[in-house]
């Protein structure tokens, strides 16, 4: 039987001014050039589920993983607004969620974690990202921006209640959303595949920006530059569209549903 069919909405969730070094392989540049941050909402009318959490709820999280990006020159976050104001503005209670899954294992991603707010839904992350910061983690992301310490509180919780699901490889999440790991720019990063009715939609940050993933460049600050390049070339001839979850377009391109 086919797929079901799912829409895409894009909430962005704050934008990060970076040098272009970072955001693009190749790039010997510091002009800096926006980055932005959303939470994807993946839903078919009965089953819903959000692509990535945005930024810290707590303060003082937020303040951290500031200071971290202002170290390589960033300007920091701005126009930030956190996933409880998002489900709102989506619709949404948090008992509507589903499931959720996590690009990448970074409080930018994983900063709306908390059970309490989710309550029904099953979290998907990548294994290798979570292994890394117990095992080896390499110093950027530094250790303490992997999880918070709501966000952690929120694991074992998810945990002893039967809802967190730590992949290896892949994992069919519903019947149209498939959720891939595919390291590159960490052993954690992952993508996620969307049957929507315009085609099959891939979302990945292995390119921040879209031109780049159109051009098959990585990000500048990929750990592991093959694997990324692997992930964009599987995804652009997988993918009717293959997009880059930080360009600033998507808050228009996928603002009304597709």
């Amino acid at each position: 039987m086919p797929s079901k069919t799912f829409t895409v909405t894009a909430l962005l969730a704050g934008v990060l001014p970076t040098p272009r070094w970072a955001t693009t392989f190749g790039a010997h540049d510091t002009a800096l050039v926006d980055l932005a941050f959303y939470v994807w909402v993946v839903s078919d009318g009965r089953t819903t589920g959000l692509v990535d959490l945005g930024l810290p709820l707590d303060p003082a999280d937020a303040a951290l993983l500031s200071t971290s990006n202002r170290a390589f020159g960033d300007d920091g976050f701005r126009d930030v607004r956190l996933l409880p104001e998002l489900l709102r503005e989506a619709g949404l209670e948090g008992g509507d969620v589903d499931f959720v899954a996590i690009t990448q294992t970074v409080t930018y991603h994983t900063g709306g974690l908390d059970a309490g707010l989710l309550p029904n839904a099953t979290v998907y992350l990548p294994y290798a990202g979570v292994r890394e910061l117990l095992v080896d983690p390499p110093g950027h992301p530094a250790p303490e921006l992997y999880f918070t310490d709501r966000s952690w509180t929120a694991l074992r919780r998810l945990a002893v209640e039967g809802r967190l699901r730590l992949v290896e490889d892949a994992a069919d999440i519903a019947d149209g959303v498939r959720y891939e790991v595919t390291g590159g720019h960490h052993p954690g990063s992952a993508a996620v595949q969307v049957r929507t009715a315009a085609g099959l939609v891939g979302l990945l940050e292995t390119s921040f920006l879209q031109a780049d993933l159109d051009a098959g460049t990585p990000i500048g600050i990929a750990e592991d530059v093959a694997a990324a390049r692997r992930a964009i070339q599987r995804y652009r001839a997988a993918c009717d569209h293959a997009v880059a979850v930080h360009d600033p377009g998507n808050a228009e391109r996928f603002g009304p549903s597709v």
